[in-house]
């Protein structure tokens, strides 16, 4: 089984576990959805900052997840807070959030 991985400089790594030719209606839909989320994450003001997204799809799953550095505990945005799966601190760098969002679910 082959992997797509696609970089969108401006957006997400995109990450393809399905081994297609071309994209179909779950890509499609996976990056619409995506898109939406990364626009409105830009349209926020918070004090974290996105170090990397990445768009996941497996089979007919898929989840975008976020990893943002902070140098306080706060969120991205209190809406986010179901999505935050783990924080990690690290003295030199800050807060590393671990978000996973899901966008598709078979």
């Amino acid at each position: 089984m082959g992997a797509q991985v696609n970089v969108d400089a401006s957006r997400y790594v995109f990450y393809d576990t399905r081994d297609l030719s071309k994209s179909d209606a779950i890509h499609e839909a996976a990056t619409k959805i995506a898109d939406e989320i990364m626009e409105g994450i830009d349209r926020l003001t918070y004090s974290n900052s996105i170090e990397v997204a990445t768009l996941f799809i497996t089979g007919s799953v898929a989840q975008l997840v976020l990893i943002a550095r902070s140098f306080d505990e706060n969120l991205i945005a209190p809406a986010f807070r179901c999505t935050l799966k783990t924080v990690t601190l690290d003295h030199d760098i800050g807060f590393l959030q671990k978000y996973v969002i899901p966008i598709l679910d078979s």
